[in-house]
């Protein structure tokens, strides 16, 4: 799904125009970065990284984070020679607003040049502080007029400046500004079978923010971001076993969320204390996450009472917490499954599984090029 913010002012470098683009996801912990080549249809991986931007020891100051990312981001393009300047990134969080509107039937030229006087009611920020997207879904016929059903979003810009100021210090060029949930859903449809007609949910489990989409036939009926994430996970781990960040981020990949009455008795008759102080450290966090994905499907089914769910997909770093994906299954009894961003991508293979679900937001972004937004 193609949705961007052209409002955001970016830089024009003209002898560097080319369709060719790496994908950067800036991440509160981490930078995710894909290259990719399509050829016939079917893509390769280039490069790939996820480069780590703190430690975990520390909460770093958005201008240490700034300046870390700029650092470690220009380390790793030399180190690969990657030579395009163009770049393909993404916002995401509480300052970045979704929308879906109804909006009087106009062209999509028309509708760029009106789009700040039709959005106006639908966001609670000054409409001056924001950049502008759309995608047009189709048209609808409500009290006998036609409309566009229109995805709307808004982004504070500042949000989006804080990306730019990174990339702009490396001489770097933007071509696209995506929303985070919009790009899990690109890294979903490439992936998913397309003989499979099917209603799944994404969730996207990041450092400070989890993306979570309920996606039917391709088409985003719902799209959030929930503030439930892995950081969550990691200091309810520091809190409930008096360590350090470092330590407690490193245990969450360790020890496992015990989910049934067998691996509880288990844990207990082999005295293993530290393994049931952590599940339960974490399992009221995995309650709250849960609360967060069937909020979404309770509302996505209000809609309209014969819509049903089939599949949930997990990613993103904290998605390999052992036995999360059991325990979600569990509790909402439909199928959930650890989502592989890479797994109709040749190269894919050799990247290490957990890795790979660092990248499924990277993915979906580097399937982005510039002037890409279909033209309805």
């Amino acid at each position: 799904m193609a949705i961007s913010l052209p409002n955001i002012k970016l830089p024009e470098i003209s002898f560097l125009k080319s369709k060719e683009a790496i994908a950067v996801d800036l991440g509160s912990s981490s930078i995710k970065v894909v290259q990719l080549k399509q050829t016939a249809g079917k893509y390769s991986l280039v490069k790939w990284g996820v480069i780590p931007i703190s430690d975990g020891a520390a909460e770093l100051s958005p201008q240490d984070k700034k300046s870390i990312s700029a650092a470690r981001l220009g380390e790793f393009l030399a180190r690969e020679k990657i030579l395009t300047k163009n770049i393909v990134g993404s916002v995401s969080g509480n300052q970045v607003i979704v929308r879906y509107v109804r909006f009087p039937k106009l062209s999509r030229e028309e509708l760029n040049k009106t789009i700040q006087f039709e959005a106006e009611p639908y966001i609670p920020f000054d409409i001056r502080d924001v950049n502008l997207g759309f995608h047009i879904i189709g048209e609808v016929v409500e009290e006998g007029q036609k409309k566009m059903e229109t995805i709307l979003v808004a982004a504070k810009k500042d949000v989006a400046q804080t990306r730019l100021d990174v990339f702009d210090e490396l001489n770097l060029r933007p071509v696209v500004i995506d929303v985070d949930v919009f790009a899990l859903q690109n890294a979903y449809e490439l992936n998913c079978d397309p003989a499979v007609t099917e209603t799944a949910v994404l969730v996207n489990i990041g450092a400070s923010v989890t993306n979570l989409a309920i996606v039917e036939n391709n088409i985003p009926k719902v799209v959030r971001d929930v503030f439930i994430s892995g950081n969550s996970f990691t200091k309810a781990i520091q809190r409930n076993l008096a360590c350090d960040m470092k330590t407690a981020e490193e245990m969450k990949y360790k020890h496992t969320l015990l989910v049934t009455a067998e691996e509880k008795e288990k844990t207990l008759s082999n005295n293993q204390k530290e393994a049931i102080q952590f599940s339960s450290a974490v399992v009221p966090v995995a309650r709250d996450l849960l609360s967060e994905i069937h909020k979404s499907i309770d509302f996505y089914i209000s809609q309209n009472p014969e819509r049903t769910v089939n599949k949930i997909y997990i990613t993103g770093g904290s998605s390999y917490l052992k036995n999360l994906n059991k325990y979600l299954e569990l509790e909402l009894k439909i199928p959930v499954e650890i989502f592989n961003p890479l797994k109709n991508i040749a190269g894919g293979e050799n990247v290490p599984a957990n890795l790979a679900s660092f990248l499924s937001i990277a993915i979906g972004l580097a399937v982005r090029f510039e002037n890409d937004v279909p033209k309805k």
